[in-house]
């Protein structure tokens, strides 16, 4: 059986989290500092036209500066925080973390503002769920609008494990 273009995607966005990960895991257990990494990996995530367009759209409603770039930079500090923080709050394993981040930064994923905090939004894939320990979850990224040199984009702040209560209270 072929697999589709979205098939070829997910695989290919999940090993890209994979990779970095691995940096981020090789770089703690040798006790350096990712911000001496020289070279790092980086790949960007790309919003679909939907999903772009939603968060436009919610900037503007909300008055925040519109981004102009479709992309979301995926660094090792986009990964190692939610691993950290997932780690160290709810006891997931790097392999959990990872599910979340290929999830929640996924072309299915919907877009919605992220209520409790100023100029942020958040992608949430509620067509899929992560397991997490013995539950399951939905996978939800929230990423903050940025402004450098004229040019306005998402930056990623966090990703976690959510129920759906709790995306719906937030968004």
């Amino acid at each position: 059986m072929k697999k589709t273009a979205t098939q070829w995607g997910d695989e290919s966005l999940a090993e890209a989290f994979h990779e970095l990960m691995n940096v981020v895991i090789n770089m703690r257990n040798a006790g350096v500092s990712l911000n001496q990494v020289q070279h790092a990996p980086e790949f960007t995530y790309l919003m679909t036209p939907k999903q772009f367009d939603r968060i436009k759209r919610i900037c503007r409603e909300k008055h925040w500066p519109v981004p102009n770039r479709r992309g979301i930079l995926i660094d090792l500090q986009a990964v190692a925080h939610p691993l950290d923080a997932r780690e160290s709050k709810d006891n997931c394993t790097p392999v959990e973390a990872l599910e979340i981040l290929a999830n929640a930064y996924c072309a299915y994923s919907q877009v919605g503002l992220n209520k409790p905090k100023n100029a942020q939004g958040i992608l949430f894939n509620t067509g899929r769920k992560v397991r997490v320990g013995n539950g399951s979850y939905y996978a939800l990224a929230v990423v903050k609008v940025c402004n450098a040199g004229g040019i306005t984009y998402l930056a990623p702040v966090t990703a976690y494990h959510a129920t759906e209560a709790k995306i719906r209270n937030i968004s």
